[in-house]
């Protein structure tokens, strides 16, 4: 078996444990405080939720040993660890014997193999995955809970939105994000557009949005508000419309290709 079917037998294997745990146990859920950790742990909430579990939840900014000390010291025998924990696995076999505990992440981790059978940890990187740069840890607990419950891929996007805010997409995505894209894209929760990747399109100004790119730099527009609105009335588009500054989904295809051309051309 290659490194990708050798992960999802570890994802079985995860499923057939986590169905071990009774369903009147409450699982303690403690995920990073990240647009990554955030997506993990609604899709893990989602997962439970579904399988009419019981929880409580914690978003952190980080794991440090005084934070597992109180997390161990807690009543729960049942832990789910989402974004976060592949760094801190010696301390857990230390600190939660007695406990079980699931890791859902894809950090690089101190370790591979864990000692003792209370811990159970789901990170692509112990097949030789680069997981920093292939899914989110997001993408972790989708492929997770998809693989139990196949409902829980109507919410592939969450995963795409966990990729997209620990910046792993770079003009597309790797083979294990792109696998989800794709499921986000059959079941109509993301369209994909090409276009520019403009910080803000979707909430500020056009104007504001080309005054503040940097990637791509735009030569007398970046880091200049006035030097933008010339720039889109050069292109033949009028930065405002009748209630106001005009926002990118305001354009027209028209303007669209227009306002790429112009950025292209200028850079």
């Amino acid at each position: 078996m290659d490194s990708y079917e050798l992960f999802n037998e570890d994802v079985k294997k995860t499923i057939d444990e986590f169905k071990k745990i009774p369903k009147n146990e409450i699982i303690r859920i403690v995920s990073h405080l990240d647009a990554d950790g955030i997506s993990a742990a609604s899709l893990m909430v989602k997962c439970l939720n579904n399988d009419n579990r019981k929880y409580s939840i914690s978003i952190i900014q980080q794991i440090k040993k005084e934070v597992l000390e109180e997390l161990a010291r807690e009543s729960y025998n049942y832990f789910i660890f989402t974004d976060l924990g592949s760094g801190a696995i010696t301390e857990m076999e230390k600190l939660f014997k007695g406990k079980k505990v699931f890791i859902f992440d894809h950090h690089e981790p101190e370790k591979v193999n864990v000692d003792g059978d209370n811990i159970f940890f789901l990170n692509p990187h112990k097949f030789g995955i680069d997981a920093s740069k292939e899914v989110s840890g997001a993408g972790v607990v989708y492929l997770f809970a998809s693989c139990l419950d196949k409902n829980i891929e109507e919410f592939a996007h969450i995963a795409i939105i966990g990729a997209m805010g620990d910046m792993q997409e770079h003009n597309g995505f790797e083979r294990m994000n792109n696998e989800i894209l794709k499921t986000a894209i059959e079941k109509g929760k993301i369209k994909v557009i090409r276009g520019l990747r403009l910080f803000g399109a979707q909430t500020k100004p056009l104007h504001k949005v080309l005054e503040y790119c940097t990637d791509p730099l735009i030569p007398g527009v970046t880091g200049n508000e006035s030097g933008a609105i010339q720039f889109l009335q050069q292109l033949g588009i009028n930065p405002k419309e009748d209630k106001g500054w005009k926002k990118i989904g305001h354009l027209s295809e028209e303007e669209m290709k227009n306002l790429v051309a112009g950025v292209i051309l200028t850079r």
